[in-house]
C-alpha cells in the first residue's frame, strides 16, 4: 500500500503494520491511523506518519536511549484500551523536536506514546503529575 508523506514523498508501507490510536495524538484527535517509517537509516529515529494526512508526521525515539531511568505509571484503563496485560510488553516512543542545531534536540517525556505491537494499538498519555517536561534535552548540555 502506498501513502503520501511530506518528508519522504510517496512511501510503500505494509498495511499489516498500521497502528490505531483511537484517541489520536494530542492536538490531532481526528487522525487515528499511523505507521512507523524509519527516519534515517542507522539511527534510532522513526517517523510516526499519519496514513490519511501527508503533512502529519512526528519524529520519535525510544526514550530509554537517553533517559535510562524514565518511568511512569500506566493505569488499568490504559492497559485495557491497549488490550495488553503485561506492561513490560509495551513499546514506548516519545516525540522529538529537531532544531537546526541537532545538539539542542528535545523530547516530549510528558507525552509518551504506548504501543501494543501485537494488536497494533497505541495511545498517547499525558503525565500530569510528573517531573518530566515536554522539552527534555536528548543530549545533556555537557555533551552539546
Amino acid at each position: 500500500m502506498k501513502i503520501a508523506s511530506a518528508r519522504f514523498g510517496e512511501v510503500e508501507i505494509d498495511p499489516a503494520k498500521i497502528l490505531t490510536l483511537n484517541e489520536g495524538l494530542i492536538g490531532f484527535h481526528n487522525y487515528s491511523r499511523f505507521v512507523f517509517i524509519p527516519f534515517m537509516e542507522g539511527t534510532p529515529f522513526d517517523l510516526l506518519q499519519a496514513i490519511d494526512e501527508a503533512n502529519l508526521g512526528f519524529v520519535t525515539i525510544d526514550p530509554f536511549l537517553f533517559c535510562a531511568d524514565y518511568q511512569f505509571d500506566v493505569s488499568d484503563e490504559d492497559m485495557e484500551d491497549l488490550q495488553i496485560k503485561d506492561k513490560n510488553k509495551l513499546v514506548i516512543r516519545v516525540i522529538v523536536t529537531l532544531p537546526d542545531d541537532l545538539k539542542q534536540m528535545t523530547a516530549n517525556l510528558q507525552g509518551p506514546i504506548l504501543i501494543n505491537e501485537e494488536r497494533l494499538l497505541a495511545k498517547q498519555l499525558v503525565l500530569h503529575d510528573s517531573n518530566y517536561t515536554t522539552k527534555y534535552r536528548v543530549f545533556p548540555e555537557s555533551e552539546a
